[in-house]
This record gives structure tokens, sequence and C-alpha cells, in this order.
């Protein structure tokens, strides 16, 4: 299902690959443009402000130890359960690869999500697409400000590209997402986002850190364009971090410091060609080192026992009308067909 020469890391890596993750380490704030594809809830009082979402979010943030976490996400997988059926379970044959390399290291490859025509189709339509803008507008990626690092679809864009919908909801994907959670998946955020070339620091989400979402989640990863070596923009994922405890305020992490706790073996990139997919517990801790060379466009997907409460849901139409899990989709899809 995987294979772990993709993302091996040692000192022996290429030079380009090493200089590019101690870059992750500098202050400097970049221009960040257009990255919520989904927008932020209002989590202090104030306009749009939600009391009882505020506290699940800063609840679950507070619980910083992994074993209090594991056994508050058993107790809500439970009732997810008593809801709504399971769609696999840990002891199913065909996820034990999958499930054994998340369980160990927090990261697993998996076989690629699309087929080569469907991915042609797929990058075709993002190229022709304009992005995010400040503000709620769109914008042309050659008409974006000079010195932006990342650029967003919108939401309806994302749902509106062919195959992907599809293929997010596949039932080897579900299923997987399913077993780790212990209940069947929320899709609680989708996105796709470019990354450019020019950067001179990182910005906060490609400098190394955890993801802070729910009790439990995955997320899932596609590379849209080819990321075979350092200077393409790696996903670097620390093995063995997802089973640490947290900090109680969200933090960067310097490489070094990752090195001397880890091991500089467990600092492990994924290089591969486009279509190239992995899934990962991204509550341990994780960079996108910004390509240096080439764009690099990546798809995301997260599967949650609960939805993000930092999120504010606004679900869009579906306009491939696609007969996907009205359950799982609800936070992205305003209708589905099951």
């Amino acid at each position: 299902m995987g294979t772990t020469e993709r993302f091996a890391v040692d000192q022996n890596s290429p030079i380009k690959l090493r200089t590019a993750i101690v870059r992750l380490s500098a202050p400097v704030r970049d221009l960040f443009f257009g990255v919520a594809m989904i927008p932020y809830a209002q989590l202090r009082f104030g306009r749009g402000f939600v009391p009882g979402h505020a506290a699940a979010y800063f609840v679950q943030r507070c619980v910083t130890h992994p074993t209090v976490r594991r056994c508050v996400a058993n107790v809500l997988a439970a009732g997810v359960r008593s809801r709504h059926a399971t769609l696999a379970t840990r002891r199913e044959p065909d996820l034990q690869d999958a499930l054994g390399g998340l369980e160990r290291d927090g990261i697993a490859m998996l076989p690629n999500l699309f087929s080569t025509s469907e991915l042609a189709d797929v990058v075709g339509f993002f190229l022709n697409q304009p992005v995010a803008a400040p503000g709620g507008g769109c914008v042309a990626r050659d008409g974006l400000p000079a010195g932006a690092t990342m650029a967003a679809y919108h939401l309806a864009t994302v749902v509106a590209c062919p195959w992907l919908m599809t293929a997010i909801n596949r039932a080897g994907i579900l299923r997987l997402a399913s077993a780790f959670l212990g209940c069947k998946p929320t899709l609680c955020s989708v996105g796709v986002r470019w990354s450019f070339p020019g950067s001179k620091a990182p910005d906060a989400t490609q400098a190394f850190h955890r993801d802070p979402d729910d009790w439990r989640f995955l997320k899932l990863f596609v590379y849209l364009t080819d990321v075979v070596d350092g200077e393409s923009g790696p996903h670097i994922f620390v093995a063995g971090s997802h089973n640490t405890r947290r900090a109680l305020r969200a933090k960067t992490y310097a490489q070094e410091q990752l090195e001397a706790r880890f091991g500089k073996q467990n600092m492990r990139a994924i290089l591969g060609a486009r279509g190239t997919t992995f899934i990962a517990d991204t509550s341990g801790i994780h960079a996108g080192i910004p390509p240096q060379r080439a764009p690099r466009l990546i798809l995301q997907a997260q599967y949650s026992i609960l939805p993000n409460f930092a999120l504010h849901y606004r679900p869009v139409a579906d306009p491939g009308h696609h007969c996907l899990d009205s359950y799982v989709n609800r936070l992205i899809l305003a209708s589905t067909g099951s």
C-alpha cells in the first residue's frame, strides 16, 4: 500500500533537501494570500460568536496528554457509532498496512487516489480557475501580488472539480478513516492550495507545527504537481510525534530541536510524482517546505470525529450532483444524495 523510501531522510539525504528544511526555523512573516478555503469561526466575544462551539474547541485544545485525549476520542467515537454505523474496524485485513503506519509513525503512503486520466482532468481544471482573494473575491494566479507565498481556491471551486469529491469519498478512504477514528468519519475540510517559490522564510503553516483541530482526525494529501526533491516543496512529517504530549499553546518547532528529540531518521520527507497520495495524523509535528524552483499544488481533505469548531462552515451546492453520504459530507455540501 505504501513505501518508505519516498520519505526517508537521513544524513545521506540531498544537501538541498536538508538546506530547505533549515529554512523552516526562520521567524520572518511572509505575504500569505487567500489561504482560507473555509473561513475561521469567531472564537472570541463578538459578532458571530457561538459559545458552545468556542467551548468545544478550547476544551479539546486544553487537554494535552495523549492518553487522556485517546480516552475522550474513544467516548466520542462511541457516541457517533450509536447513531451512525461505522464503515470499518481496525481488524479489517486490507487496512492493516495503512493503520500500522499511522499508529506507529503517524503517516502512511496510499495508492494514488486518481488515475492518470483523472489526475490530468483535476490539474487542468485548477490551472484554469482563479484563486481566492482577500474579502471573498477571486483573482487569476498571474494577478497575485509580488511576494505571495500561498494561494487557495474557494470551496465552491474545489467541489466543482471533476472527480475530486468522488475520489475523497471512495470506499477505501472512508473505510480507513472510519477504522482509524473508531466511527463514521466527518469530512471536516477540503481544499486545494498553491505554494509559490521565492519565499525567504516560511509562513506559519510551512513551519513545523501540530494541527489542533479535533480529538482525533486524519488528513489526506495528494500532490497535484511533482515533488521530487527538497526544492519542490515536500511535506515533512516527524514520525512518532503524534504519540507525544502537545503544548497547551500553538507553537512552531525548530529543526534542530526535533532532530535531537526524535532523531534525524524520523524527519520524513514525502517525495513523489504528481498523484502521490498519503495520509497522516497531523496532530503530529509536520511542515510543508516552501518550494524553491516551481509552484507546488496540493489537495488536502480532512476526516474527523467532530466538526472542526475553529471553522465557520457554509456548505456549498453540489454542482456535480454526486451521490455521496450526507452525514460524511454535511459540512461541505449543502445537499447530497444519500
